[in-house]
């Protein structure tokens, strides 16, 4: 069960425009500052253009799941990136319930101009800030990564669901 105490509900949503203005601020600081990166864009796809920071493809599931995003969502996202011609999306020739989604060249060199400007951008805030709030920012952002890791962690001890094919999978001897 998870820990609730009064007046949870309203902290959370503070915890949540904090969040969503740090994302805005920085993101649309990096977004101003790069008009190569097609001002067309929406947050949103830029989100998932971030998601294949680390990897070219990505089957639909991890993208949305990395996003944060339902499947129907992640559809419609795709879709106008696939028609901006971003990424292009095909069947996997060995499941093809599995949709695989990979960035073109454009979509890279979108990704490799956001990814360069997110540095710029970080780089630039670190220094326009006095060396003692340095101290305090890093401290903070420490602290929230640690405060993050352990409520991740609790979902982790936490048993997973099994769909039905799972289930059915896992009693077979």
């Amino acid at each position: 069960m998870m820990y609730q105490e009064p007046g949870m509900e309203k902290k959370f949503v503070e915890y949540l425009a904090v969040l969503r203005d740090f994302g805005r601020i920085y993101t649309g600081k990096i977004i101003s500052e790069t008009p190569s990166l097609g001002t067309d864009l929406k947050l949103s796809q830029i989100r998932a253009l971030y998601a294949f920071r680390d990897r070219n493809i990505m089957t639909m599931r991890e993208l949305a799941d990395s996003v944060g995003v339902k499947m129907p969502t992640m559809t419609i996202m795709v879709d106008c990136l696939v028609k901006d011609g971003i990424v292009e999306r095909e069947r996997d020739e060995h499941d093809r319930r599995k949709v695989n989604v990979w960035l073109t060249d454009k979509g890279k060199k979108i990704r490799s101009t956001f990814l360069e400007k997110r540095h710029r951008v970080a780089r630039m805030i670190f220094e326009r800030v006095q060396p003692n709030d340095q101290k305090e920012l890093l401290r903070s952002l420490e602290s929230v990564c640690t405060i993050l890791r352990r409520a991740f962690e609790q979902d982790e001890k936490r048993p997973r669901r099994h769909t039905r094919a799972t289930r059915t999978a896992l009693k077979k001897p």
